[in-house]
């Protein structure tokens, strides 16, 4: 297998309650962090004024430790134009339309992946997103929704604006993030694609990395989303082919700062337990008798608690679980094991901030 040219980039992907700002600054703090991150993303609204707590995550006086692009999801253009110019008002010469977000409430609205269904709503949409923000204006999708020939069929469309990027999830909106990935139709989405493309899927140990090169040599932007919430040191480890070991006591340093600063931000010990229970959805994942340790967080209900069994955890480490149990392709290109179910809120509840 060939290595990684020296040309590869890595983008954190959006998880709407996880890889919020505070969470990419600390992440950049403690970790090797991502070249740029996607923002989660901002919801079209009706009307012109916008409440500032809805663009606090993006706003640059705020501190943005990696270069972030926002992201919007929506389906009316009008309303489009007026969040592209409130970035471009802030600074930001680059933003994202979300047209993969698999969530059947949001799909059947026609907003996310459910936005390729409508191929003139998506044209409305890519169009207004250009003249906006020409050739700093992105789009993020699936193969499809319920098949995966939806983006084929779309790509015509898709070609004749000049995007910035075009970041595909080589799955259908159907299959959420569980099942194989489809490197076949991503492949065929590729050979279309007169765009810059950014692959998004079960891209988890350096393994992957290395095969899905040599399957798809013509990628050099590669987004990665909930492995690095599984494992928040997986940047080092897909760049370097002996990275440093993991170290429980800057995940533990992390943890705490991240707490920290929620309880900073977030209104009440609810919304901040709610949103380390998320982060710890997935980080469990990463360590041995994970299960065990989600089991004790989960049913937390207040902070004090939360911090006992998470001090009990690091006081007596477990370690870490193997790249092969973190693995997310087999040696063939079909993915071999799947994430722990979504959390079922995951990309539609927002936590209370302080404005």
């Amino acid at each position: 297998m060939s290595e990684p040219a020296q040309s590869d980039a890595f983008c954190l992907a959006p998880l709407r309650g996880v890889t919020v700002r505070t969470f990419r600054n600390l992440h950049a703090l403690w970790f090797t962090p991502p070249d740029c991150a996607v923002a989660p993303f901002i919801p079209t609204f009706a009307g012109e004024k916008i409440k500032p707590l809805l663009l606090k995550d993006v706003d640059p006086e705020l501190g943005q430790a990696v270069p972030v692009v926002p992201q919007v999801i929506g389906k009316d253009p009008a309303q489009l134009r007026t969040l592209l110019r409130a970035f471009k008002a802030m600074g930001y010469d680059c933003a994202d339309l979300n047209a993969g977000c698999p969530y059947p409430f949001i799909v059947k609205k026609g907003r996310g992946a459910g936005l390729m269904r409508d191929e003139t709503s998506f044209a409305r949409m890519l169009e207004a997103g250009c003249e906006e923000m020409p050739h700093g204006f992105s789009v993020k999708v699936r193969l499809g929704i319920d098949r995966s020939d939806l983006l084929a069929a779309r790509m015509a469309l898709i070609n004749s604006f000049p995007l910035r990027e075009v970041t595909i999830h080589a799955r259908t909106a159907r299959q959420m993030y569980e099942g194989a990935v489809d490197l076949q139709a991503f492949t065929t989405a590729l050979e279309a694609c007169r765009h810059p493309v950014v692959y998004n899927g079960d891209l988890r140990t350096r393994a992957d990395f290395l095969l899905l090169k040599m399957r798809l040599p013509q990628i050099t932007r590669w987004m990665v989303g909930r492995a690095a919430a599984v494992d928040p040191f997986v940047f080092a480890r897909l760049t370097s082919e002996m990275p440093p070991p993991r170290d429980p006591v800057r995940l533990k340093g992390f943890l705490d700062d991240y707490l920290a600063a929620c309880e900073e931000e977030l209104y009440g010990p609810v919304s901040v337990l709610g949103r380390m229970k998320e982060l710890w959805s997935y980080l469990h994942q990463s360590l041995a008798d994970g299960e065990r340790i989600w089991k004790g967080v989960r049913v937390c209900r207040a902070l004090h608690e939360y911090r006992r069994v998470v001090d009990a955890v690091f006081a007596s480490f477990p370690g870490f679980v193997s790249d092969v149990a973190l693995r997310g392709l087999h040696p063939d290109g079909n993915d071999s094991t799947c994430f722990l179910s979504e959390v079922p809120h995951e990309g539609c509840d927002d936590h209370h901030e302080r404005p």
